[in-house]
């Protein structure tokens, strides 16, 4: 259905997608608050019941406007006519129009960074997830794999000029200083690491992920939807003697039966998937700690509370006067 709209109705499609998965992210959050109040205060609670219902239902609203997101921008993608992709990167900079000429204040422009942070993140997620789809069908050549890379690469570079465009003029009109995206980097900081959330009842894991506003659960369920399919399409595709595509020796495995070494096969990599998940979290971990090296020994963030805040009171402070020293002014 989507392949057989005009062009001008999928970049309508793809706008209302983009204001309905932020408006969905901010009530997700409040909707998982609430589920984890109820089961951590009142698990016994009627509420509790409704709060599943609500959660349930978000999950399959959210996953459902992504996975019509990425439908759309695979079909920009792999279109032979690229004025679909021009105009999805000429959306970008329209953003800059929306943005630039409004005032903004260091809290509202953190919240602007972190939205930045996310669309970079699904931007990146959903073309991996085209590049898997498109290479288990095996349909792609050397040829097709560059230009794929490079439509990436433009889609990449678009959205990094216009990024950097939007909060050079947001600072600049505002009269922002570029210091202060490092009082961003210590706030982030201080969640993954844990620093001022030891009274919360949240794990400082979820601390960061909240303060993003990224929606875990609907990407997960967007992403094991399309790797289902990049596997139904290896399935058939194997059957058609085309074996051009990464998991043909488990698909292989499967078609001669060896049942326990095809899940073998899928066990190690979901192994190899915790382990590169545990090492990454280690190393965010590690140049965090390394962000905040110099501010904790300063006396920033021992007290808890917001980063920001209390960096700002540090570099804002003034010392009152001695009770001598106004003496001796006045004398």
């Amino acid at each position: 259905w989507i392949r057989g709209q005009a062009m001008l109705k999928l970049y309508v499609l793809i706008a209302i997608v983009e204001v309905f998965d932020r408006l969905l992210c901010s009530f997700g959050q409040d909707a998982w608050d609430s589920l984890y109040w109820n089961t951590t205060r009142r698990p016994r609670h009627p509420r509790m019941l409704v709060s599943i219902i609500v959660v349930g239902v978000y999950v399959t609203v959210h996953s459902l406007f992504l996975f019509v997101h990425v439908a759309t921008l695979s079909v920009a993608v792999n279109s032979a006519d690229n004025a679909l992709l021009t105009l999805l990167i000429s959306g970008n900079f329209a953003e800059i129009k929306s943005t630039v000429f409004k005032k903004y204040n260091k809290q509202n422009l953190f919240k602007i960074t972190t939205s930045d942070i996310c669309e970079r993140f699904k931007l990146a997620l959903f073309l991996l997830l085209i590049l898997f789809l498109n290479r288990f069908q095996g349909e792609m050549t050397s040829s097709m794999e560059k230009e794929y890379f490079s439509m990436c690469g433009i889609v990449f570079a678009a959205e990094l000029i216009s990024d950097w465009i939007k909060h050079s003029f947001i600072t600049k009109f505002n009269l922002i200083k570029s210091s202060v995206y490092f009082d961003y980097a210590l706030i982030l900081s201080s969640d993954v690491t844990g620093i001022g959330h030891e009274g919360l009842n949240l794990d400082y894991t979820h601390a960061a992920v909240k303060r993003l506003g990224l929606a875990q659960i609907p990407l997960v369920c967007v992403t094991a939807r399309y790797l289902h399919e990049a596997v139904r399409f290896a399935i058939a595709f194997q059957g058609n003697g085309d074996v051009d595509h990464p998991v043909a020796a488990l698909v292989e495995l499967m078609a001669d039966g060896c049942k326990w070494k095809f899940y073998s096969g899928v066990l190690q990599g979901l192994v190899a998937l915790v382990l590169f998940k545990i090492v990454l979290g280690m190393c965010i971990r590690f140049v965090a700690r390394g962000y905040l090296g110099c501010v904790v020994s300063d006396g920033i963030l021992k007290g808890g509370g917001d980063a920001l805040e209390l960096a700002s009171r540090k570099k804002n402070t003034v010392k009152a006067p001695r009770d001598g020293d106004a003496k001796k002014k006045q004398q």
